[in-house]
């Protein structure tokens, strides 16, 4: 098992500096970073490599879709703009050796539709994902589509619904992104869905009921565990924390009130939790 955390745990604005955080990570024991890849082009890929090559740390990236950079859309251009963010991203998560590009690769983040009515929307971007894939698996890194509660996206929901779209788009390089927060309000039995995804659950990420650090709620995080280890899961589980409110991150995210001291004291402690629940003390 590797453990990873999401960059933006520490910050209050989605524009603040990521590198900076890195030594922190290392300090307080984590194999690496999730590296949020929504404006790739501004990215310093020399001084990140330099970075994780000095501290030691392997990487995981991520991204996600938005209005205007959307595979679902009806609209060719902005349809194409989402299939060249894409690819973009699975460039650097190659040149970073991050063999996983997570997240809403889907549909923009926070839309919601009637389903019944975003019949043609989903099937474009199954169509663009199954494109998608072959690419990234010429650049070696696979696509985990995460997916997200009701209240941020109509597109899926459960593992379930995630497993009848890899059926769909039939491309073993497309994979699941299993996130702990999302599937507690969602999921049945958070066991039995971690079953059922199986070998096609590629990245998780763990996260209180609340946005805090786990172990601090209400999730059961023994049956998480069971269900870890009983589909021989061995990659990366990555802290994703929101936890301050008056602030970028905190309004996009829904955060009102104060979760968490601050980032620093969620990572601080989502660690030693992460390693305790495991036995890797």
């Amino acid at each position: 098992m590797k453990f990873g955390i999401h960059l933006s745990t520490f910050t209050r604005e989605w524009s603040e500096d990521l590198l900076q955080y890195i030594p922190v990570v290392k300090e307080y024991g984590y194999d690496g970073v999730e590296i949020p890849l929504m404006s790739p082009d501004e990215l310093d890929l020399i001084k990140i490599k330099k970075l994780l090559n000095q501290y030691k740390l392997q990487c995981t990236c991520g991204t996600g879709m938005n209005p205007q950079r959307d595979i679902s859309s009806a609209n060719w251009e902005i349809r194409q703009n989402g299939i060249e963010h894409l690819k973009k991203c699975i460039n650097i998560s190659s040149e970073l050796n991050s063999d996983c590009l997570a997240g809403v690769l889907y549909a923009p983040w926070g839309q919601l539709k009637m389903r019944s009515k975003a019949k043609d929307d989903i099937k474009r971007s199954l169509d663009a994902l199954n494109e998608i894939g072959r690419y990234a698996d010429e650049k070696g890194v696979v696509l985990a589509i995460e997916i997200l509660n009701r209240y941020e996206s109509y597109f899926m929901n459960t593992v379930r619904e995630g497993k009848e779209y890899l059926k769909k788009i039939n491309n073993d390089n497309i994979k699941l992104h299993f996130d702990t927060f999302h599937s507690n309000i969602e999921e049945k039995n958070i066991y039995q869905a971690i079953v059922e995804g199986g070998k096609d659950i590629y990245h998780i990420h763990f996260c209180e009921n609340d946005r805090g650090i786990p172990g601090s709620g209400s999730i059961n995080w023994e049956e998480v565990k069971r269900g870890i280890n009983d589909i021989a899961y061995d990659r990366w589980i990555i802290l994703e924390n929101f936890v301050m409110p008056e602030c970028g991150v905190g309004r996009d995210v829904y955060i009102w009130r104060e979760i968490e001291k601050s980032g620093s004291n969620a990572a601080e402690k989502g660690i030693k939790f992460m390693k305790n629940l495991f036995g890797e003390v």
